[in-house]
């Protein structure tokens, strides 16, 4: 009997261990082409209006670990052609699910050459994070940083959908004199990451998860209707791929055109058998914007995806 009791708690430590939430499960997976797209600000509040990204655009090696590079960037709508990038994170997942960071990029270059690299990775998002009353106090360059979890229980509701048991964080900057410099909320969801963010001071506004872009290592299941699937990557410079699929063999056409509504290119057109398809489109000629990916099967469905181009 003993023997039996000792196996049980054996397997309840063991399956308490492997199903366990940590930290990586609510931060964006940390994957090739996984992004989430947010828009910020609205009219008449003093931010400008603009589309936040946060997207994983690469990997580098350092200290003989692979890490995913996290490149944060905006658009502003006064200026939809041009992308500034605001931080480049180099990060990676531990065997425990910590969310280790090893590299932080200056100013608009993406490179880890122009990065400032640590000699070794820290839990830059500890599992530790995921408890209410979590709080980590830090100097940098007489800035008092303070990170605080408040509660793991949020209920958030926007245009992406309905989020619970979020994780609600708030961080908290101030100067040498002990003047605030920020004062900002965070929510993250399991599975996908940072759902929104609440600045109140200064510039108070809003970022609202619009856009979930996860990628699968997993085969797809393919469905008994025509698909467009978004294209991969997006945002992309200069080429992307655009995956169909086909229920049975059909007349199509796919097609590509600007903001204006003028066609741009074609990269099909004519009878396909049914099956799973993937175009490559090459915009090395086009400039940065907007552009749209538009399949059409005879003259009953037509299906139309949303891709950024970004130079």
């Amino acid at each position: 009997m003993k023997i039996f009791t000792c196996l049980l708690l054996v397997l309840w430590s063991t399956l308490t261990i492997l199903f366990a939430q940590t930290a990586a499960d609510y931060h964006l997976p940390l994957q090739m082409g996984n992004s989430l797209v947010y828009r910020s600000g609205e009219e008449g509040t003093g931010w400008t209006p603009r589309t936040v990204y946060e997207s994983i655009e690469g990997t580098d090696s350092i200290h003989g670990e692979l890490y995913y590079k996290l490149v944060g960037s905006t658009i502003m709508d006064d200026t939809p052609s041009t992308r500034h990038v605001f931080h480049v994170f180099w990060l990676r997942e531990d065997s425990l699910g910590n969310v280790l960071l090893v590299a932080i990029g200056f100013g608009e270059s993406t490179d880890i050459d122009s990065a400032m690299v640590y000699p070794m990775g820290y839990a830059s998002f500890p599992n530790e994070i995921l408890s209410p009353g979590y709080s980590f106090h830090y100097e940098y360059e007489g800035i008092s940083m303070l990170d605080s979890t408040i509660s793991n229980t949020e209920t958030v509701v926007i245009p992406a959908g309905t989020f619970y048991n979020c994780l609600k964080m708030m961080e908290y900057r101030t100067d040498s004199t002990g003047t605030p410099i920020w004062e900002q909320y965070r929510y993250f969801a399991e599975g996908v990451g940072e759902v929104m963010k609440v600045r109140v001071d200064p510039n108070p506004h809003t970022n609202l998860l619009s856009q979930i872009n996860f990628q699968t290592a997993c085969d797809p299941i393919l469905p008994d209707v025509y698909s467009l699937e978004q294209n991969y990557p997006n945002p992309f410079n200069p080429r992307t791929v655009i995956s169909l699929y086909y229920p049975e063999g059909s007349n199509t056409a796919v097609t590509i055109y600007n903001m204006q509504g003028v066609l741009v290119d074609q990269l099909l057109n004519g009878f396909v058998e049914a099956g799973s398809y993937e175009l490559i489109w090459d915009a090395s000629g086009m400039s940065s914007g907007i552009y749209f990916c538009t399949m059409r099967i005879g003259n009953k469905i037509s299906i139309t995806k949303k891709m950024l181009l970004i130079k």
